[in-house]
């Protein structure tokens, strides 16, 4: 039986173009995600708990697969503050556990962009993941993330 990891999510602010973000930053096992290695030198934002509501539901949505990813079969969790996939994503791929339904598994870290071509676009985190998680635990951290970093103005 793998390790069961918990996510959680905290408040990061992010300053700079195109302006002051407030995100839900992930945690897995209390470490942020964005202080992992590969992660940490990049100027992206979780794709949680900022922008519009409908772009809110949109990511939580992804996240806990209940529509199709953004890239093949890929999700991104740290995007570009204006959102344009272009820019570059840290992605992964997320799956419920063949075995046990009640596991969810965060695997196969990266770096992508919708812009090259597809046989070269991947830089692959190796290091990272995979990670494990209770479904109840995941769904509820995720889902906790609506209208939880941005100010009214975004809704």
């Amino acid at each position: 039986m793998p390790k069961i990891s918990k996510l959680s999510i905290e408040k990061q602010t992010r300053e700079g173009f195109p302006g002051k973000i407030v995100f839900a930053n992930f945690l897995i096992d209390g470490i942020p995600l964005n202080n992992f290695n590969q992660i940490k030198d990049e100027d992206y934002v979780s794709c949680l708990g900022w922008g519009p509501k409908v772009f809110q539901q949109k990511q939580m949505d992804r996240l806990l697969l209940k529509v199709k990813s953004d890239f093949d079969d890929r999700n991104s969790i740290y995007i570009c503050p204006c959102s344009d996939l272009g820019c570059g994503a840290i992605s992964l791929k997320i799956k419920r556990s063949s075995k046990d339904e009640n596991i969810i598994i965060w695997y196969k870290f990266g770096y992508e962009n919708n812009l090259e071509n597809q046989s070269n676009k991947l830089v692959n985190y190796y290091g990272i993941g995979p990670f494990y998680f209770d479904w109840e635990e995941y769904k509820e951290t995720i889902e906790s993330s609506l209208l939880f970093g941005e100010p009214e103005y975004w809704h």
